[in-house]
Formats: structure tokens, sequence, C-alpha cells
């Protein structure tokens, strides 16, 4: 008995805080470059807290984001080494919400378990919209 409480306590310090955390929120996301076809984040639920954005889901995938703004006017300007216009004057990066196109800016609208998380560069995002 000893010999076994030394050795929990020495694990219990050793454990990523987030290998624990508790999910208040789970949405699927994904990440696609439509210009190339290549799939940067394959779907999945990332874990967030309760009042979480899409952009907080896009931050959760660990890709490389730049962004202008904060918190509700947050703007998306590169994911991943992949800036907007890099494929032309209207390229850039938008996001479909459960199937849609997003309707309110990444750091404005909140997500639930049960929603979908689709970001694209799209080589025409004004198009993406219509």
């Amino acid at each position: 008995m000893s010999l076994l409480v030394p050795l929990l306590t020495a694990c219990g310090g050793e454990e990523p805080s987030n290998e624990n955390a508790t999910c208040d929120v789970e949405p699927t996301i994904s990440v696609y470059d439509a210009s190339t076809e290549e799939t940067l984040f394959h779907e999945k639920s990332v874990c967030l807290e309760d009042g979480a954005t899409v952009l907080d889901a896009l931050e959760a995938t660990e890709l490389d984001i730049e962004s202008v703004g904060s918190g509700e006017m947050t703007y998306v300007t590169a994911i991943d080494g992949i800036q907007e216009k890099s494929a032309g004057q209207s390229s850039g990066w938008v996001y479909a919400f459960n199937g849609s196109p997003g309707d309110e800016g990444a750091g404005a609208k909140q997500v639930e378990s049960t929603d979908i998380i689709q970001w694209r560069f799209e080589e025409d995002a004004i198009s993406f919209f219509e």
C-alpha cells in the first residue's frame, strides 16, 4: 500500500490540465481549402466552455490563425498560412454553420454540441453567401 500512494502522487502532477476537462459544449468542426480541395482539419468534435463561439471552435483546432479585430468583431484573415486574397482579390475565409453560410461574425456566433461548423477558404468568398 505504501508503494501505491507515492506512485499515484507522482502521476497526478504529470497529467495535462485539459485532459480531464469538462466539456460544456462539443460542436463538430472541420477546415477545408476549397481552392485546392485540401482538408486542413478533418471533422472532429472539440471541447469548449458554455458560451463558446465559432471562433473559439476554430481556435480549438490548434491550427495557426491570423485575425484582426477582437471579440464579436474578429475577422479571420489566415488559417494554417493560407491568407485571404492569396487565390484572387475575392478569396478569403468563411464558415458554414449547420450547412448554411454564417450569419454573424465568428466571435459572436455561439455554438452548441449539436452544431456542425465548416471553415472554408473560397476563391470567391462573396459568392459563398449568395
